[in-house]
């Protein structure tokens, strides 16, 4: 399924606790977590900032909107959250499409990951490193255990703060500078801190890290390299700015690492499948003779396997449907419920008008994984390319009691009522959509006017009711932001 991204750029949570770091005994006991940053902010609280912050991210970052790899990540990340203490609430992982070798955190327990970093991972142990090692920062609450620092050192640095981390997430440079200037005389106090919390990030994520299944060894030979490769660069990458490794940093965690149990080599084809695809779709980084070559020389099955599967890719995207049907066609052969494969197959029969056959493809698929994000909404998109409305419709409705947040099952829903007719449903599902990206005005407008078009009135004081709600989130928002 081709996916449409947002604009602009995302911040990571070294922003708010950038660090050098060396370690000490004292430093390994952990706080009470039910009681870290209460002062400051309760975990009720830091659920709707972090909620509020990811409506203003959907809208000025360039997220990427890609079922196949959102399940991905998700999976990837809720392995590890399983493994983490001090949860209080749900995570939610998502991809920034930027180049730049990054991942953040924020309140609620958000967590960024730019297409950069995949990139430049060599194993999903790397990747699952970093992830873990942001799990960590959110589950020792180091945002507000930093913000409750401060707040104990100025009474006047806790109120500029919140409005400097909101317009850090916002706006990178800026937020940086209201930063500085909110630290003030505080700053070595605040550096002295944080090197803190990058010590118990370090400690905590290689736990999660091993108890998951993963190599203890991806975190120092990722940061290890990464030190080394950019040692003498004007411009580090923004994970090693916002996250510095020194050389006692590095060699505390690599022995840390060497003292942890490795478990055996785990398949990585669906890492390889996701890294690939996000070169070959997002990144844009593969040719397809560069792609040949790779097929060709491959060192492994996998690799061979994931170099197809990004050839079958570039040749779709270049709007050579055929030839990427064959191309793919082995690989569905040999696993055809992989829902990397059957995401490019779907998008190929649309390429070739084949409706007909895609429906099939998708109904079968659905059949033995329902609700699946993947397959789901493929299959919606097929239906509504097919003027099978109500099918979509069913389907969508059906996904989004699971995943009321989705943005595309929303989107293609709302479009989905407008091909089909049916106008109020289609604005109250464009409220929805637009309040998910902080458009609480357009939002409310389309309610309006799905509540002037209803003609039952237990409807009517639904919607109304919804208005409200909404009205109420407008000002969060504001108070929020100002």
């Amino acid at each position: 399924m081709k996916q449409y991204i947002a604009t602009i750029t995302a911040v990571s949570l070294g922003l708010i606790i950038a660090l050098s770091a060396n370690s000490t005994q004292a430093q390994d006991r952990l706080p009470e977590i039910g009681t870290a940053g209460a002062s400051v902010m309760t975990i009720d609280r830091e659920r709707i900032y972090g909620d509020m912050y990811m409506r203003q991210l959907r809208a000025q970052a360039p997220l990427v909107g890609d079922p196949v790899l959102d399940e991905y990540l998700r999976d990837l990340g809720s392995r590890m959250v399983r493994e983490a203490d001090g949860v209080r609430f749900p995570f939610s992982f998502f991809w920034v499409n930027q180049k730049d070798i990054n991942a953040f955190a924020f309140f609620g327990g958000y967590i960024g990951v730019h297409t950069g970093l995949i990139s430049e991972a060599q194993t999903e142990s790397e990747l699952a490193a970093v992830l873990a090692h942001e799990i960590a920062h959110v589950s020792q609450r180091h945002i507000v255990r930093n913000m409750e620092r401060m707040s104990n050192a100025s009474p006047t640095t806790m109120a500029a703060m919140l409005g400097s981390v909101i317009l850090a997430v916002i706006n990178p440079q800026l937020g940086m500078a209201a930063l500085t200037g909110t630290m003030g005389v505080s700053q070595q106090m605040q550096i002295n801190y944080t090197r803190q919390f990058e010590q118990e990030a370090d400690r905590v994520g290689l736990s999660i890290l091993v108890n998951s299944g993963f190599d203890p060894m991806g975190s120092p030979d990722f940061f290890g390299r990464l030190s080394e490769k950019y040692r003498y660069t004007s411009r580090p990458p923004e994970i090693l700015l916002t996250h510095p490794y020194s050389e006692n940093r590095l060699a505390d965690m690599r022995a840390r690492a060497e003292s942890m149990r490795r478990p055996e080599v785990r398949d990585a084809q669906a890492f390889l499948l996701a890294k690939y695809r996000i070169q070959a779709r997002h990144l844009r980084q593969f040719s397809e003779a560069e792609l040949r070559r790779q097929i060709e020389s491959a060192p492994s099955e996998h690799i061979k396997t994931a170099a197809t599967y990004a050839l079958a890719i570039v040749l779709l995207d270049n709007r050579r449907a055929q030839e990427a049907e064959d191309v793919l066609a082995p690989l569905l052969k040999r696993d055809p419920m992989n829902t990397f494969f059957i995401d490019v197959q779907s998008d190929i029969l649309l390429a070739q008008n084949r409706n007909d056959d895609a429906l099939k493809t998708l109904e079968n698929a659905y059949m033995r994984q329902p609700n699946e994000q993947t397959i789901t909404l493929n299959f919606a998109n097929v239906a509504v390319e097919a003027k099978q409305y109500d099918l979509a419709i069913a389907l969508l409705r059906e996904f989004l009691q699971r995943h009321e947040n989705n943005v595309l099952a929303l989107d293609l829903l709302a479009t989905a009522y407008r091909l089909n007719g049916n106008s109020s449903s289609m604005h109250e599902t464009q409220a929805e959509l637009a309040a998910l990206y902080g458009a609480f005005d357009q939002a409310i407008d389309h309610l309006h006017k799905a509540h002037k078009q209803s003609g039952l009135e237990i409807e009517k004081r639904r919607l109304q009711a919804r208005i409200e709600q909404l009205m109420e989130q407008k000002q969060l928002l504001q108070k929020l932001s100002s």
